[in-house]
């Protein structure tokens, strides 16, 4: 295998502490402005919880939201109001069983105005129903026994009798069905490249980001316990590209674009769907909508670096082999060592921005936990931001991050600096501004370009203002 391979002209010292450097804070300061409260779903803890937000691309102003426990918002001219109770729609076997399950992303076709369609991923039980991807691999409870898979994971196209309207109602029909071996590592983001136009090859085409499906339970502290992430022969650990207007791929729902980097492979049992692989949990993606129009995604890490990365045709980011610009040991997550001399050979494509999870004393009690992505910003109302990532970490201080996109080259690592937060009156963490000892922070983003911030601890959209005689 290419991780004991590796492993044979590395150094055996082990890393405990890869980016020994702080991250410096900015000069650069945002406001929080509240926009509305997304009502209450819960019973023992009703804060909607929050997962996405974007807008419908109609020219329309609208925002959607979704609570991951099934329902659906529509924001309009700043009141929110009910588009639609999915829960209720797809099915009895809609399933929320932890924070990473639910009703989790949607994306808009392009020509929603025109075709009224849009796309959704959630969890479901599986009740007999045959995935188009299944389980090949033994799965392992934490006393290495023997288990079946966890559940489905379901990508439905709908279709709008009327696109302007504020309250659903249509048809849907399901596309994709991809069976979890494990609880968490799902399905992330569904999206439509904001960049390519009619007659593109790269319009109309639906990504798709996988995580590699998961490690909860199982008896070792192993890094992608079932090797997906490496493996061209299951959709987990990768982003996925397909034509949702398509029928040649295998359960003739869906097409597999002819550009696609494996499409035309020799070996019948790579998937022609994948677009690039080798990721541990790409919860996040978004395209520049300036600037080069890069593709930017996230991944999250597992005990030690959280990265960003430029996806590109094919690529192959090195989890579960590498984490980071890191050697991380198979069998245990907790081992990290420097790359091999020879490490060019593997054609691993690196972060462009990371960041680590040590609590250095000059951190001033910052520690990563898990990064969440965001947007390039290329709206008018905070000049100083334009064309700066911005992205998050869950941490202690739910700190927000920004690097200019320019510096985020394949090859090179660019320096992340902390964006700085006001809340109206002082500058302040983002815990502080939502009264919360947990953000499960999210970005979004209007057809204008402004960013908005939401949680799964309040329930509620803001967005980024400007701060004036800060």
């Amino acid at each position: 295998m290419i991780s004991n391979l590796a492993f044979s002209g590395i150094s055996h010292a082990q890393i405990t502490n890869p980016i020994p450097k702080k991250i410096e804070k900015s000069k650069l300061i945002v406001g929080l402005q509240e926009i509305v409260q997304i009502p209450g779903s819960g019973t023992t803890r009703s804060v909607a919880r929050l997962n996405f937000l974007t807008h419908s691309g109609d020219g329309s102003g609208r925002l959607f939201v979704n609570d991951m426990r099934g329902k659906f918002y529509v924001i309009n001219q700043g009141k929110a109001s009910l588009y639609m109770n999915f829960k209720n729609l797809v099915c009895s076997g809609f399933s929320y069983e932890n924070s990473q399950q639910g009703f989790s992303y949607f994306a808009f076709h392009p020509e929603f105005e025109i075709n009224s369609i849009f796309y959704t991923v959630n969890t479901e039980e599986k009740n007999n129903r045959i995935p188009d991807f299944a389980v090949t691999k033994k799965i392992f409870d934490n006393k290495n026994n023997t288990v079946e898979s966890s559940h489905h994971e379901v990508i439905r196209e709908w279709k709008a009798t009327n696109p302007a309207a504020n309250t659903f109602t249509g048809t849907f029909r399901e596309i994709l069905r991809i069976e979890q071996p494990f609880p968490d590592h799902n399905i992330g983001q569904l999206g439509f490249n904001p960049n390519a136009k009619p007659g593109d090859a790269d319009y109309g085409m639906l990504y798709i980001a996988l995580a590699d499906g998961g490690s909860n339970g199982f008896p070792v502290s192993e890094t992608d316990p079932l090797d997906n992430a490496q493996s061209l022969n299951t959709p987990l650990g990768k982003i996925l590209r397909i034509n949702p207007n398509g029928n040649d791929s295998a359960n003739g729902k869906y097409g597999i674009p002819k550009d696609n980097p494996f499409v035309n492979s020799i070996d019948s049992k790579i998937l022609g769907e994948i677009w690039a692989y080798g990721l541990r949990n790409p919860h996040r993606f978004s395209w520049d909508t300036g600037g080069n129009g890069k593709m930017l995604s996230v991944d999250t890490g597992q005990a030690f670096i959280e990265e960003v990365d430029l996806i590109v045709k094919g690529g192959n980011y090195g989890w579960g082999n590498r984490e980071g610009t890191w050697v991380i040991k198979e069998d245990n997550e907790n081992t990290l060592f420097d790359l091999p001399e020879n490490d060019d050979k593997y054609n691993y494509t690196y972060p462009v921005a990371q960041y680590d999870h040590d609590i250095p004393k000059d951190y001033e009690g910052f520690y990563g936990i898990a990064i969440t992505g965001g947007y390039v910003y290329r709206g008018k109302a905070i000049p100083e931001l334009i064309g700066e990532y911005i992205f998050a970490d869950f941490g202690n201080d739910a700190r927000f991050f920004h690097v200019p996109v320019d510096k985020l080259i394949n090859g090179k690592q660019a320096q992340i600096k902390e964006l700085k937060l006001f809340d109206g009156k002082k500058e302040a963490s983002f815990l502080e501004i939502i009264g919360s000892k947990r953000s499960d922070v999210r970005f979004g983003i209007d057809e204008a370009g402004e960013i908005y911030v939401t949680s799964k601890s309040d329930g509620k959209v803001r967005k980024l203002v400007p701060v004036k005689n800060n």
